[in-house]
This record gives C-alpha cells, structure tokens and sequence, in this order.
C-alpha cells in the first residue's frame, strides 16, 4: 500500500474541513432575505439573500428566515420545518399565475417536528392584467403536523386565499391563523380537508377577516374549524359553509360577523355539525341554508336584515 506524503495529507485534511465549513454554513439555524440581497450570498445578515427560495436550501430543519425590509422576497415552496418573518420590513410576495407560499413536507425522521409558521407576510396574486395568482397558501401533504399563518395579509387569487388538503391519521394535523385579512381570492377565502380514513384537520381562527370571495370559508372532509372574533363579508354565494359529503366535520362560530353575503351560514351532510354562539348573521340574501347535518345555536345569536331566514337552527341554551 501506498503512503501519502505529509503535504497530500495536511491538503485532504484541509479539504476536509472546508468541505464541513461549508456545509454548516449552507445550513444555517437563521438566514436573511433583502430586497437588494443575492441568492449567491450565504445568506447572513450582512450577505443577505434576495428570495425565500434562495434562503430556503441554506436554512436548517425548523430554522427560521427573517425579511430585512419591504422588497419582494418571492414565491416559495417549503418542504420542511421552518418559520418565515416578514419581522420589521413586512415581506412582500408577489405570486403572478402561481402559489405564493406551498407546503408540501414529508414524514421524516429528520424533522419529527413539522412544524411551518408564517409571520408578517403580504402575500398578493396581482399580475400586470390584475388578479393572477393561483392560490395564497397551499397545503398539499402527508406529513404537516402544524401550520401557523400570523399577521398576515393575503390577497388577489383566483382559486382560494389558504387552501389546505393534508392526509394525517389520528394524530391529525394543526392549523392556527391569527389576525389574518384574505381578500379577492376567488373561488374561496380559507378550505380545508383531511383525506385520511381516519384522523382530522384542525382550523383554529382568531380575529380573522375574508371578503369578496366567492364563498368565504369552507369546512370540509374531516375539518374541524373554530373561528372566532372575525368577519366574513361581500361572499357572493355563501359566508360560511361545511361541504362534506362523505365525512364528519364539524364549525363552531363564535362572536363572528357574518354580512352582506349570498348565504350567511350554509349547513352540510349527515354527521356534519354546526354550532353558532353569539354570531351575528345580518344583511344577507339567505340567513342559514340546512343541509343533512345539524345547525345548532346557543340562542345568544343575532339575525337582522336577512332576505330569508331560510332554515331555523336548533336552540340547544347556554352550555
């Protein structure tokens, strides 16, 4: 066998460790966007990058990307733990005929966590002949466990402001959305489902607020939501609705502002629930629409300027 001369050894060694330097540097616990970074930059604080995406290969696993300042850091696709923050400068993505944020992770024993926090985010599908994005965020996956999407402003889409689809078991996935506006996005302004046989999404909404879609908020298969001090206004079909046909799924609205809607609150099938506590539904052309399911209301509600009444929901009292 041959013997390395020292000088090759102290070079391979040398090597070596660069290789490792780089590598760390390549996974870093928190990066940088600006809207005059680089994405050839290592994404420091100093040598920032210019987009999410460029961040996003040199971030760790349940790392976290902060945005410097107002420019435009990009449409992103997020396949691991991570939380993005528009921090001082509000980060802005601009998604023209596309999604701005999609997350797609997979189980791994790598990120046990899988865990995607949205912070501070405007998120705005507006193209040069006006509304062109696809959707805001998407949820496509089998191996989300929590979702947060936090002061957030989403905007001008042509199929749904947050779309989530996700395939747990039992041990469900999580989704909270807090002081949230989804305006002008189409088809839908927040839907979820969970397609597994068995497990549930869980959509927790505070101070949420979605006009000018056409139907505001969709419950669907295996969903359960609980939205709370918000407001859905101008949907042209329906405020809020559940549309499982197949699959239980449950909305409790509580101190909710539903107007100026097609339907305020739209009932879904058999094994659906709907419970409404101290909910206004005014000034719509339907006040509730039943369906199969059940629409109970803890008689503490409010119904004025309504069309139609339509469907009388279930006094259950006080409980």
């Amino acid at each position: 066998m041959k013997t390395l001369y020292p000088g090759v050894k102290v070079l391979m060694c040398t090597l070596f460790i660069l290789t490792l330097s780089s590598l760390a540097q390549a996974q870093a616990t928190r990066t940088w966007v600006s809207g005059v970074g680089n994405d050839a930059n290592p994404c420091s604080r100093t040598a920032p990058c210019q987009t999410l995406a460029g961040a996003m290969s040199k971030t760790a696993v349940a790392g976290e990307i902060d945005v410097l300042d107002a420019g435009g850091v990009g449409a992103v696709t997020i396949t691991k733990s991570i939380t993005i923050d528009g921090a001082g400068g509000f980060g802005s993505i601009l998604a023209s005929s596309t999604t701005g944020v999609s997350i797609n992770i997979a189980v791994s024993a790598s990120d046990t966590n899988r865990r995607v926090t949205l912070r501070r985010l405007s998120i705005n599908g507006a193209g040069s002949s006006g509304t062109t994005g696809i959707r805001g965020v998407r949820v496509h996956t089998n191996g989300l466990a929590a979702l947060n999407i936090e002061d957030c402003y989403i905007q001008n889409f042509t199929t749904a402001g947050v779309d989530i689809v996700t395939n747990e078991g039992a041990t469900g996935a999580r989704v909270s959305i807090k002081n949230t506006n989804i305006t002008n996005t189409g088809t839908v302004g927040l839907q979820a489902s969970n397609t597994a046989a068995a497990g549930f999404v869980t959509v927790s909404a505070n101070n949420l607020q979605i006009d000018r879609c056409t139907s505001g908020l969709i419950v669907k298969d295996r969903a359960f939501f609980t939205v709370r001090d918000s407001v859905i206004q101008g949907c042209t079909t329906v405020g809020a609705s559940i549309q499982a046909p197949s699959n239980s799924a449950r909305l409790n609205l509580e101190n909710t502002v539903i107007f100026s809607s097609g339907i305020g609150v739209q009932g879904g099938g058999v094994g659906t629930v709907v419970h409404l506590s101290n909910t206004s539904i005014l000034d719509n052309s339907t006040a509730i629409s039943g369906g199969g399911g059940t629409i109970n209301s803890h008689e503490n509600n409010r119904f004025a300027n309504n069309s139609a009444a339509g469907t009388a929901p279930t006094p259950i009292g006080q409980q």
